[in-house]
This record gives structure tokens, sequence and C-alpha cells, in this order.
């Protein structure tokens, strides 16, 4: 047991690790994305995530129709805004979810496609350990981004209601049938329906970005790798050509010109098997991305108009969506530039004839930069980042 918890931690980097970690997680909502883990998942989890659903369906569909439009109570629209758009946000993230689950399959194909590049860097070599520097990275990211988001949901669906005032269970949390709320048996009932909704509508929804961040975080890291490999191409090949026995020593010596033509050819295709592989993971993602902003964006909208002063709970959790897909996106475009500047100065120059020839076909590829977008529209990066918020900003405005 506790070997396994120690699989989390930061000094445990490496590619197969990280991907494992987040298997495991996406196991308790019976998703399976790892072919190599044959194992079968917990029946106690096959009873967990369609009660979790069916809690989903009742505390935030049937509850919410049932209070903007039957209640009969007449009800401030500030408060129906919120109710409404605490209906977008869960359905945006329960919508992620079953997309997921829906192309697991393709999802298994992408992931296995990873593993076997993965395996083809040779261990302990320069290329295998700042691959494993950026991943250090980028599992910090995954981390800190899981703490930061789930810590906020227990703060506030179980400390403030159970340990401080279970009046903060504000009037626009009414679930049909348990009013009041704040009254024994209601409110326990209410808490505990609340509380298993959260599985599908926030730690399903972290986790698939967090497995994004390692996908998207591996590509950037090998990426980095290969850009490092040009720089140190040209002195590796003086190195492994002086390091050479003499001509009476061995009848086969590899010249400096072999052994860059040989180092170019491994170096393209990995760099072109990145691309591909990377290209299937944002052909997967973009759909999902796309439909998850366009809710996003009603939801923080209905949020705003509900007032600034309700939003401390649903604006650091959008915010931090957003903008950890922007700073995703953003390292992906930085690292292709990174190597499209690598083979700039990789000492071309030195190079015989043909060598040159394959840095120069090497250079247009180089130009494709890997991008992460919504919908193939919005490609997320810093730039984007700002006009998501300046959007949702005017059309509050707008509304108001």
């Amino acid at each position: 047991m506790l070997e396994n918890l120690r699989q989390f931690g930061l000094d445990r980097h490496d590619f197969p690790t990280l991907l494992g970690n987040v298997s495991t997680l996406l196991r308790i909502l019976t998703l399976n994305i790892d072919s190599r883990n044959t194992e079968r998942i917990s029946f106690i989890f096959y009873v967990l995530t369609p009660v979790s659903l069916s809690c989903y369906f009742y505390a935030f569909v049937i509850s919410v129709i049932w209070f903007i439009f039957f209640r009969d109570v007449e009800e401030e629209p500030l408060k129906k805004n919120i109710a409404f758009s605490q209906l977008v946000t869960t359905t945006m993230s329960v919508t992620n979810f079953l997309y997921m689950y829906w192309n697991k399959n393709k999802l298994k194909r992408i992931i296995d496609a990873y593993i076997l590049c993965d395996s083809k860097v040779e261990p302990y070599s320069r290329m295998s350990r700042n691959i494993e520097v950026t991943l250090k990275s980028v599992k910090k990211r995954a981390l800190y981004f899981c703490i930061f988001v789930l810590s906020q949901v227990v703060v506030y669906l179980l400390v403030r209601p159970l340990v401080i005032d279970r009046n903060c269970m504000k009037d626009y949390q009414l679930l049909w049938g348990l009013d009041p709320m704040v009254e024994t048996p209601n409110f326990e009932i209410s808490v505990f329906v609340i509380t298993m909704t959260s599985l599908v509508t926030v730690f399903a929804s972290v986790n698939i970005i967090a497995l994004l961040i390692v996908i998207a975080g591996y590509s950037e890291a090998h990426m980095l790798a290969l850009s490092e490999e040009l720089l140190y191409l040209w002195e590796d090949a003086v190195i492994d050509y002086q390091m050479q026995p003499s001509k009476e020593e061995s009848n086969h010596i590899i010249s400096i010109d072999e052994f860059v033509k040989r180092r170019l050819e491994n170096i393209i295709t990995s760099h072109v098997q990145s691309i591909q592989m990377f290209q299937l993971v944002e052909d997967l993602f973009r759909t999902g991305m796309a439909i998850q902003y366009i809710l996003l964006s009603i939801s923080l909208v209905a949020c705003l108009m509900g007032g600034l002063q309700n939003t401390y709970a649903q604006i650091p959790f959008f915010l931090m969506l957003v903008g950890m897909d922007c700073f995703t996106g953003q390292n992906l475009m930085n690292a292709s530039c990174t190597f499209e500047a690598a083979v700039y100065l990789c000492k071309w120059e030195k190079f015989d004839r043909n060598n040159m020839k394959s840095v120069l076909l090497m250079l247009r590829s180089a130009q494709t930069t890997m991008k992460l977008s919504a919908g193939g529209v919005i490609f997320l990066n810093y730039a984007s980042f700002t006009y998501i918020i300046k959007s949702i900003y005017s059309m509050y405005t707008a509304f108001q």
C-alpha cells in the first residue's frame, strides 16, 4: 500500500509511472486507459459510478429544472441564474467524461503509441535524462492542479456545511423533495447526494485534464530532448570518431559524416512520430474541449449575472481549468519553436551535402508547430487565455 502511494510522489516521474498514476485514478470511474493493466476493476467502482451519475441527474438536472421553473415560491432571478450556471458547469464535466468513456479504445491506442515511443529511448542516455527532467516539471503541474481543485471542492462541499455552518448550503442548491435542506435528515441526504456527484462532475474532469497534461507533457519533453540531441550532434560525431580504434586495429571506421547521417535519420523519424502521435491526441480532445469551452462560457456568464459575490467557488475553478489548458498548449508551442531553433543551430554548415539536404527536410517539418486547440478554432496559449477572459467579461457586461 505504501509503495503504491509512493508512485504518486515527485521522485517517481518516468513516463510509465505518470501514466500509471492517472490510470489508477481513472479506474475509480471504471475507465481503463492503460492496456498494460489487465487487472479487473473492483466491483465497488462499478456501483459508485452509476450511483454518482444518478445523483448528478437528480441534483443538477431534475432539481435545477424544478427550482427554476416549477417551485411555488417566487425566487429572485439572481439565484436562478446561479442554479442555471451550476447545471451548465456540471453538464460540461459529465459530458467530457462520457465523451472520453465513449472513445476509450481510441484513447488506449494513443497511449500504447506513446508507451512504444518511450520504450525506444535508450535508458540512461542523455535524451532519457532530459525527458525525465521535463517530466518531473510536468508531474508537478498535474499534481498541484489536482490538489488545488480537489481541495477547493472538499472545503466547499464538506468542511463549510459540516464543520462551520450548515446554512452555508445556499438556497439555490435546493434539491427536489428535500425542502427545507437545513433540517435533519434533509441536510445529511443533500450533502451525501452533492458529494457523490463530485465523482463525475469534478474528480472525472480533473483526472481527464491531468491525463492531457501528462500526454502533452511527454510530447513537450520529447521535443525538447530532440532539440538537445541536435545541438550536440556535431560534437558527438567528433568524439565518436576520435574514440574509434585506428585503421590498423579495426577494418571498419565510421566517419563523422556517416555518424551524423545515422543520428539525423533517428532524429527525423522520432520528430515525425512525435508530431503524428500528438495529432491523434489533438483530434481526440478537440471536440470535447470545444464543447467544454462553450458550456464554460455560458456557465460563467450566468454565474456573473448572479452577482459577483456568489462566484467565489466557481471563478477559481474556471480560471484553473482554462489556465491549465492554455499553459499546456503554450509549453507545447514553445517546445516546437525550440526544436525549430535547434535545427538552425546544429552546425549544419559543417555537414556534407547529403546531410545538409536532410537538415533542410527536417527544417520544413520543424515548422509544423504542435498546437492544442478547442474544436480547431481556438489554439490554447497565453494569448487565447486573455482572449477568453475578455470575451466572457464582454458577454457579461452586454447581458447586464
